[in-house]
């Protein structure tokens, strides 16, 4: 299979330590998105967390929560440095927290990047409800800092 972001002569066993995995389960997985922030569109890898829950804040944005018998279905995907500083601003850190923690991806045990929000109040979230932001949220997400108390 041919890999066009490996440069020839490139060992693609060291692509790993340059890239972080992040798993994602809400607007990150959008293609719209990922053009916004990362400048094309990934192809994710189908992932599951086990020990978390999915809930919809109270303020419309999807997060995740330590649950001990739940499991959220996601996606992995894999970003450069640059890409992962751009997820953080897109995510508003320390409004959702970059959290390190093992997932299970294809039968294969893998530390990755997720962003969590213990402390978030919502209510439970169908799995096959995804985000789907109309512009002027995502302008809006931007100042949301301005509006915290």
């Amino acid at each position: 299979m041919k890999k066009p972001w490996l440069k020839p002569g490139a060992d693609p066993l060291a692509l790993p330590s340059k890239l972080a995995a992040v798993f994602c389960y809400g607007t990150l997985l959008l293609p719209r998105y990922q053009r916004h922030l990362f400048g094309r569109k990934f192809t994710a890898s189908p992932a599951v967390l086990h020990g978390w829950r999915l809930r919809m804040g109270y303020d419309g944005y999807r997060l995740i929560q330590p649950s001990p018998h739940q499991s959220v279905r996601g996606s992995l995907l894999w970003l450069t440095p640059e890409q992962l500083k751009a997820a953080d601003n897109w995510e508003d850190i320390p409004y959702y927290r970059r959290e390190r923690v093992c997932l299970r991806s294809r039968n294969k045990a893998i530390q990755t990047w997720v962003y969590t929000r213990r402390q978030g109040k919502g209510r439970s979230c169908p799995e096959l409800l995804y985000t789907t932001h109309t512009s002027a949220p995502l302008v809006l997400r931007r100042y949301r800092h301005l509006f915290q108390a």
